[in-house]
């Protein structure tokens, strides 16, 4: 009998062996957002149709997660969240995995974590809950999915064997006993408490201030109180400031609820965006079985949208007909994007070529912008229109350069800054042409010129001559002298 035992297990366990090869990690998802399960990405070995499973080393877990979305979405990002079943043997440490996933030049929103593992943790299957938060142009849509994992480089529970260290081992009669001991005892289910009220959920909360938070928890159960419960809440990052990140209760009666109200402040400089927290719940039933569970909670935090019109250049005055350029900059100053956003021109007697669209800026940057603007002139309606009255045709005008924006709910905000030019009247220029000065033949100032160098070489050439002759006579005389 005891052989037949072992045999069974051993098939059984080769059987698990063999689905757990094939078929890792099964994947619950639908709607707008999706899993890729049919490409490899940068940090999976495989596919999640040809069976992928995350990397483990050491104690960190490398999860990868390629996210398609069949909508556009605000920002393009994907809010990502993990979270776990509170079980006893459960592999995970618990912490905040939360995170932004900006959309790849791919296509792809690929969402990367590393999961802490516990020291002594068991082999098995375990499953991951993933959150995920789209923000589109109408509507936040949230959707959940679970993959399951496999730890296999952890303790093995191996039946009818010696204990050697590393493993758990349990013997048959053991496990017999265990089991009919358990059917012996009446079945106590596991009292449930979820979060009943979150006043922030719906509600903006301004970055750099202070706000009340009401949050409240409720043991769903009708007929088992809760006893000795600890709420620990779990959160990662500076963002959003607590007054308090622990509670104790030492009871809680059936259907009865307990109140984690309090104050938070939210830094100035916290992004916009839904951030989300978990709650953790540890507490006994009133046989003293332990539990643990987790609830997230969301707010929502808004930037205040902070841009403005600046460095305005048209010249001081125009002519009429001419077509000149008005530059300028639109500057992000907030820590929130701005969208649609767009520049026009109005003004007496100016004619913008069209209104300018920049589309969305981003946070801290700054966008430089042109405008074509033809003169007209000042008795001229919108349409270009010259009125039959006196009205002055030239003359100072000024004009309004209006820049719009739409914030994250839609609402339009306006600003203008106006600068003055003058239209003046077309110059009519004469073009004179000089008559050029008749050439004069000048050729008796050349002979003249040759004449007086052939006088000139002549008297060098005497003056030569004679000092020639001068100097002969005196040698003559000389010789003749000696004599």
């Amino acid at each position: 009998m005891r052989f037949f035992w072992k045999i069974s297990l051993f098939l059984l366990a080769c059987v698990s062996a063999i689905v757990l090869i094939w078929f890792p990690v099964r994947i619950a998802a639908q709607g707008l957002v999706s899993i890729d399960t049919d490409k490899k990405y940068e940090g999976m070995k495989t596919s999640f149709a040809k069976g992928y499973m995350p990397a483990i080393q050491k104690n960190t877990m490398k999860l990868v997660i390629p996210f398609i979305v069949k909508m556009p979405l605000k920002d393009e990002s994907l809010l990502v969240g993990v979270s776990f079943e509170r079980e006893e043997n459960s592999p995970f440490v618990f912490q905040n995995y939360q995170k932004r996933v900006k959309k790849s030049s791919e296509g792809i929103y690929l969402y990367k974590s590393k999961i802490k593992l516990r020291k002594n943790r068991m082999n098995g299957q375990y499953p991951l809950h993933l959150t995920v938060l789209a923000q589109t142009s109408e509507e936040l849509i949230q959707q959940e999915f679970t993959i399951y994992v496999e730890i296999s480089d952890g303790k093995t529970v191996v039946f009818g064997e010696e204990n050697t260290g590393e493993e758990t081992v349990l013997s048959r009669e053991d496990s017999e006993g265990e089991q009919a001991s358990e059917l012996k005892e009446e079945v106590n289910h596991q009292p449930r408490i979820l979060i009943a009220q979150n006043s922030l959920q719906k509600t903006e909360v301004q970055a750099g201030n202070s706000t009340a938070w009401a949050v409240t928890a409720k043991n769903c159960s009708s007929s088992q109180s809760i006893e000795n419960m600890k709420v620990t809440l779990l959160f990662e990052g500076n963002e959003v400031s607590f007054e308090k990140t622990a509670w104790y209760f030492e009871q809680v009666p059936p259907g009865g609820s307990v109140d984690l109200s309090q104050k938070i402040t939210v830094a100035k400089k916290a992004a916009q965006g839904q951030v989300s927290f978990q709650l953790q719940f540890d507490y006994e039933d009133k046989k003293g079985n332990v539990y643990s569970s987790s609830e997230t909670v969301r707010i929502l935090i808004s930037q205040e949208q902070k841009a403005q019109l600046v460095n305005l250049n048209f010249p001081e005055s125009i002519y009429e007909s001419d077509t000149d350029i008005l530059s300028f900059q639109v500057q992000n100053t907030g820590l929130a994007v701005i969208y649609n956003a767009k520049v026009r021109l109005e003004g007496k007697g100016l004619f913008p070529e069209k209104e300018i669209f920049l589309g969305n800026i981003e946070a801290g940057t700054s966008v430089d912008g042109e405008i074509s603007v033809f003169a007209g002139t000042l008795d001229m309606d919108a349409d270009g229109n010259a009125s039959k009255g006196d009205a002055s045709k030239y003359g100072d005008t000024s004009a309004d350069v209006i820049f719009s924006y739409e914030n994250e709910q839609g609402e339009a905000v306006e600003q203008s800054l106006s600068f003055h030019t003058a239209i003046k009247k077309p110059e009519t220029v004469e073009l004179k042409v000089e008559k050029q000065a008749e050439d004069t033949n000048q050729w008796w100032i050349t002979v003249l010129f040759f004449v007086f160098l052939v006088l000139i070489l002549i008297i060098i050439w005497l003056y030569l001559r004679m000092k020639y002759y001068q100097r002969m006579r005196e040698e003559a005389y000389e010789s003749t002298k000696c004599l």
